[in-house]
């Protein structure tokens, strides 16, 4: 199971910016992991433990639940004729929010909660790619930004639903191996193309 947390950030401007134009760089970071942190951030080369799930088991009649969530940071940096909008955007995990029932153990488990992870990784790219090619003016920024996010949320959470109902919780294994197959592909495609952009 899982769960997507928002975190609410807030841009402020000067009052007194009048430029015409905006330019927007939209973008994907990695943030790196703190030490003794309650948040893991994603990255594509380390998975999670049953370590990481740390929150007290609730009455839910599943055996784990993945709290997870995307979020970004926004900054504004502007001269007399133009608005320069930054959105870094982010994945992360949170090990208090996250949970395990003592007799949930094996690898197959852990993976079936894995895959939500990865899809709320492939939630925030989805996000980044709709910012990219949304249409911003210096009126509209703010109402384009949340417009996209709610939308891309909410798509993400029927994915996570699905995702669920289809492997009845991990418990159909034909289902979720043909779901853990497919995450894995959309991930590995997600990744040589981030990796290639990167050389250029």
């Amino acid at each position: 199971m899982y769960r997507i947390l928002l975190i609410a950030l807030f841009i402020s401007l000067l009052s007194s910016v009048s430029a015409q134009r905006i330019v927007v760089h939209v973008y994907m970071v990695d943030k790196p992991a703190k030490k003794n942190s309650d948040t893991i951030f994603y990255d594509y080369n380390k998975k999670l433990t049953w370590n990481d799930f740390q929150g007290r088991p609730d009455n839910y009649t599943g055996g784990a639940l993945t709290a997870s969530g995307y979020a970004f940071d926004a900054n504004i940096i502007s001269d007399p004729k133009t608005i320069y909008l930054n959105i870094a955007v982010y994945t992360y995990f949170i090990k208090s929010g996250s949970w395990k029932k003592p007799e949930v153990n094996t690898d197959y488990h852990l993976l079936h909660e894995q895959r939500h992870f990865d899809i709320t990784r492939l939630g925030a790219e989805t996000f980044v790619d709709r910012l990219s090619k949304a249409k911003f003016t210096k009126d509209n920024y703010n109402k384009v930004i949340d417009s996209v996010f709610d939308k891309v949320y909410n798509e993400n959470i029927a994915l996570q639903n699905r995702y669920d109902t289809e492997t009845r919780h991990s418990l159909n294994k034909e289902i979720q191996l043909k779901w853990n197959d497919q995450i894995a592909e959309d991930l590995r495609k997600l990744f040589i193309q981030s990796a290639s952009a990167g050389t250029q």
